[in-house]
């Protein structure tokens, strides 16, 4: 899945037709906003869905939590062939995507769409959420990665909020581990200043308010022509290796194995 830029609008629509004349690889539409009222919400989302599938971009929805009870109803409404991937707010505990993945495999298996087509994002924002991001990001195969809203994380521990600088750079490396070490990407929430520091960060895409930096956005997490040609090789050897009967392979003074190996078909995906 390629989710270098991801733009976020209201489920009610409000700018869609900018977000779909945008170069973002994705639309989020944002249902949990407890100042409308979620049945409008969620029936504007099945209009707008299609529309961002049409323009060849990934739908993604931004859901109530488990504990709202609102979970179940949103995905009644959103699950369909033409949802990608969904963002679950404020993931604090592995039973939180757990109880996602339920729901998802259900509407998923009860709608003939491939168990595991839903992609699950947990998004962190929370000191408590971070400190189990390892554990969220590995708590049910579908989880696509981790979304850091550095933001909210700001907020929960009391500090100044920066998109750049050291301030919360123990949070943003965390993030980043957790969802690679599981094969995920790592996405952060972000103005859309400084995005090349975000990809030196090692984020692999950015979640952005409105489409104007969507462009730069593609530009700077996509992998640099000696970083291509490094996963090619990377790929290739794993791939012989493997052929061979070997659980690692040799390139270079670097060892190569599996995990290696789908992050690399991953990044020139």
């Amino acid at each position: 899945m390629r989710i270098r830029s991801t733009i976020l609008i209201p489920a009610s629509g409000e700018g869609l037709d900018e977000a779909l004349a945008s170069e973002a690889d994705a639309i989020a539409l944002t249902l949990n906003d407890a100042r409308k009222a979620v049945g409008t919400l969620r029936s504007a989302a099945t209009v707008a869905l299609p529309r961002i599938r049409a323009a060849g971009k990934l739908a993604v929805a931004i859901v109530n939590h488990p504990r709202t009870e609102l979970l179940r109803d949103d995905l009644d409404a959103l699950v369909t062939p033409d949802l990608s991937a969904v963002f679950l707010p404020h993931a604090s505990e592995p039973q939180d995507v757990r109880d996602l993945a339920v729901l998802l495999r259900e509407f998923e298996y009860t709608r003939g769409i491939e168990p595991g087509t839903v992609a699950a994002f947990p998004v962190i924002d929370s000191a408590v959420g971070l400190l189990r991001a390892v554990e969220i990001a590995g708590a049910a195969p579908r989880v696509g990665g981790l979304v850091f809203d550095a933001a909210g994380y700001a907020e929960d521990i009391h500090a100044r909020h920066e998109e750049h600088g050291p301030r919360l750079a123990y949070a943003r490396g965390l993030v980043v581990a957790a969802a690679r070490a599981h094969g995920g990407l790592p996405l952060t929430r972000v103005s859309g200043l400084d995005l090349l520091i975000q990809a030196h960060t090692g984020f692999a895409g950015a979640v952005l308010p409105d489409g104007r930096a969507a462009g730069a956005a593609n530009s700077v997490f996509a992998p640099i022509p000696t970083t291509v040609e490094r996963l090619q090789a990377e790929a290739k050897v794993y791939e012989a290796a493997h052929a061979d009967g070997a659980t690692v392979a040799r390139l270079g003074l670097r060892v190569v194995d599996s995990h290696r190996a789908r992050s690399a078909l991953q990044r020139l995906d």
